[in-house]
């Protein structure tokens, strides 16, 4: 015991940072010294990264995100354990003792509509657009202060993003207000508790109405968006460290149509657009750029699966060595894809109904502040 006792600090750390973040939490009570460790923010990046350096760590700690519309909660289940016990290559369903519910606010009464993970903490609005930031994995949250001066008189719709800048050693919340004539934005720092309005409004306005959620890629959200002039597509990117505005070109050919649903996403850390074609038997593509930036690189790829009774099919940034990870939007199907023969195994939820949208997140320690 006495050994134990005196054990080096590093050996400690390299033990506890193999442990799930529940059990730390509740370490934490264990001493002083143990609460000093444990918070610590080396030992919370140690902890962090020691997931994408053992596979099954990082199976331990991943968890699937479900935001099902109209609720007050947030919901998950662990993908990697539950395939583990579902390893017959079939269609399996995610029974409702797979599923925890990670927030639950009881005198919420406006639903989540939006959900953005980074480094295993989860921003999220509500209808009545108040921000919050939630660990998931310590349960802590906190409702953020609404930007001062950026009042919504004449805003018709918003936009939201949610990352870390390196350059800024920070998080940042971004809030994006549409207007007829353009859209501004205003900038959150957690570290700083501040926000900073930017003082330009960009001649875009966002092209889809259900999507609001940036889309993160190569250090920048990402939208669907007109042009305020001639009303073309294309897809505006707000860059998190320079916060400037950049265009990207849209797809080649690209088809809007009342038959077409398209939705902006991340496919293997490239931008995606996905496209639900009514008109050609509820078939589903993706929009692939493969190389940022480049509008030459645009590939598209034709999914096998059909289905006319959901929304679009997008991708997750969860993998496997064979498998890619894919949702069904306003339904409650996800979906393991092979892209080398286009077969696919289906895992249905059916304590929901449907759900707006899924995520994969990492549990960790990091703090709300």
């Amino acid at each position: 015991m006495e050994n134990q006792r005196n054990l080096p600090t590093e050996i400690v750390s390299d033990i506890l940072s193999r442990v799930p973040v529940k059990s730390l939490c509740r370490f934490r009570c264990v001493s002083k010294p143990w609460l000093s460790l444990i918070t610590h923010p080396d030992f919370v990046k140690l902890h962090y990264n020691r997931a994408f350096e053992k596979e099954g760590i990082l199976h331990q700690r991943r968890r699937v995100l479900i935001d099902v519309p109209g609720s007050n909660s947030l919901f998950s289940f662990g993908i990697d354990e539950f395939l583990k016990r579902n390893d017959h290559g079939g269609d399996a369903e995610v029974e409702e003792s797979d599923i925890d519910c990670v927030y639950c606010h009881e005198e919420l009464d406006s639903g989540v509509m939006l959900v953005v993970p980074c480094n295993g903490l989860l921003f999220f609005t509500v209808s009545n657009l108040d921000l919050y930031l939630l660990n998931p994995a310590t349960r802590e949250s906190k409702k953020l202060p609404g930007p001062e001066g950026f009042g919504m008189d004449g805003c018709s719709y918003h936009l939201f993003g949610f990352g870390f800048d390196h350059s800024a050693d920070d998080y940042k919340v971004v809030y994006g207000r549409c207007f007829d004539d353009g859209v501004d934005f205003g900038v959150y720092m957690l570290k700083t508790g501040s926000w900073r309005v930017i003082e330009e409004r960009y001649p875009y306005k966002r092209a889809v109405t259900d999507d609001s959620k940036g889309i993160l890629v190569n250090g920048g959200f990402h939208w669907l968006s007109r042009r305020i002039g001639d009303q073309s597509i294309m897809i505006m990117a707000f860059l998190l460290a320079e916060e400037e505005v950049r265009e990207i070109e849209a797809p080649p050919d690209f088809t809007e149509s009342d038959l077409i649903y398209f939705s902006l996403g991340a496919f293997r850390e490239c931008l995606c657009v996905s496209q639900w074609i009514l008109q050609d038997a509820g078939n589903h593509e993706f929009w692939v750029m493969k190389d940022y930036g480049v509008s030459e690189s645009w590939t598209k790829i034709k999914l096998s699966i059909v289905m006319l009774d959901s929304g679009n099919i997008l991708p997750t940034p969860y993998r496997t060595k064979s498998h890619d990870l894919l949702f069904a939007k306003w339904i409650s199907d996800f979906y393991l894809y092979n892209f080398d023969d286009h077969t696919f195994c289906t895992m249905s939820i059916t304590l929901f109904q449907e759900f707006r949208d899924a995520e994969v997140y990492l549990e960790s320690l990091v703090p709300l502040n």
